[in-house]
């Protein structure tokens, strides 16, 4: 249940964290360079209800973290990924052992960042990430490409079932600011008995790929070889829950999966026409030169 819990976190906060850019934001850089209160404490999971991190409008708050999720966020061209994969050469209790992190701006660097767009506001979250990273635990890394097993995203027999996106959804749903939304969005649901329900409006199969990186069964990174190059509607309905990989590759599956729903494998190819096959994809992945425990606060 955790995993699911992880997997319905990410798509629900995908806007919430941008991955692989460089901060920016022209002169704030300097008075948002680091935020003006960061405190660092051992964490006790088991007295917590939330694991993980939420942006706040003054900062950031963990109550229960492991670095190895903070150096993803700051670091990670590939946040879809799973943090082993994504981060290389952590030792063990920065996998393992939790901390409650808390970081807050001063005035002055609220008026700053208030000034700046959603993206460069994003992009100053992970600066000031990075900084705290480097400040507390020492942390320094560099970033390799390398290459690993996952699957890519081809196109099945008799070729896509999706709808080409033609222009705004009129039955988008709407947005934070309680309007509908305009552009593309991934609207997730997951009954009780564990089957999901996924409608997507707008997505480049670049982006479904993105998404099932992290899907219920796959796990791996997935890469878009479909060759296809609109933006595509569907509705996708699959076991949140179940066997990992395709029963065609030997891997185990649910003899009964929930709400008769097929195995995400089995629903990509006969509801959209598409397939996942084993090959290798290459990775921006972050290795750890240096990190040391945070001294007490």
């Amino acid at each position: 249940m955790r995993r699911l819990w992880g997997f319905a976190a990410a798509v629900l906060m995908s806007a919430t964290i941008a991955f692989g850019q460089a901060p920016q934001g022209g002169d704030a850089g300097a008075a948002l360079a680091a935020y003006d209160v960061v405190s660092v404490k051992p964490a006790h999971p088991e007295r917590v209800f939330f694991m993980g991190v939420q942006n706040q409008p003054d900062g950031i708050n963990g109550e229960t973290v492991t670095v190895a999720v903070l150096v993803q966020m700051a670091h990670s061209t590939a946040g879809n990924l799973p943090t082993d994969e994504a981060v290389v050469g952590l030792p063990d209790w920065a996998k393992s052992d939790y901390f409650a992190v808390e970081a807050k701006m001063g005035p002055e660097q609220m008026a700053a960042f208030a000034k700046l767009s959603k993206g460069e506001q994003d992009d100053r979250r992970r600066g000031m990430l990075q900084e705290l990273l480097a400040d507390r635990f020492k942390l320094k890394v560099h970033h390799e490409t390398r290459q690993m097993l996952g699957y890519e995203l081809v196109m099945a027999k008799g070729g896509p079932k999706m709808k080409e996106t033609t222009g705004p959804d009129p039955n988008a749903p709407n947005g934070s600011n309680g309007k509908p939304l305009t552009g593309s969005y991934l609207r997730m649901g997951i009954s009780k008995s564990q089957a999901a329900e996924v409608v997507v409006h707008g997505y480049s199969m670049e982006q479904v790929a993105n998404f099932l990186t992290r899907a219920p069964g796959v796990d791996h990174r997935v890469a878009d070889k479909t060759g296809l190059t609109g933006k595509y509607d569907f509705t996708l309905t699959f076991a949140a829950s179940g066997g990992v990989g395709p029963a065609s590759a030997g891997a185990q599956t649910d003899a009964a999966p929930p709400d008769n729903a097929p195995l995400i494998f089995t629903a990509l190819e006969e509801q959209l026409g598409l397939k996942l096959q084993r090959g290798t994809v290459t990775i921006d992945t972050v290795v750890v030169d240096h990190v040391e425990r945070p001294a007490a606060d």
